[in-house]
């Protein structure tokens, strides 16, 4: 937050706050499941190619330069 305004603002959305119900989170979770569902978008988790240096080495993966892209 970088202006008095700004935490104002975050403190409205913030005490405007519902959950979602337990039928509101399911629908979401079928209808991103389709794209969510084989990690594509989560590369981190996913894949080697976010490894930092010492873990890549550890494991004896190579460094990202020599990665396919």
């Amino acid at each position: 937050m970088d202006s008095l305004d700004v935490l104002r603002q975050n403190i409205g959305i913030a005490r405007g706050f519902k959950p979602m119900t337990p039928e509101d989170m399911q629908a979401l979770r079928q209808r991103c499941k389709p794209f969510a569902a084989d990690g594509h978008l989560e590369l981190f988790k996913t894949t080697k190619k976010y490894d930092g240096e010492v873990g890549r080495e550890q494991h004896g993966y190579p460094p990202p330069d020599q990665l396919p892209l």
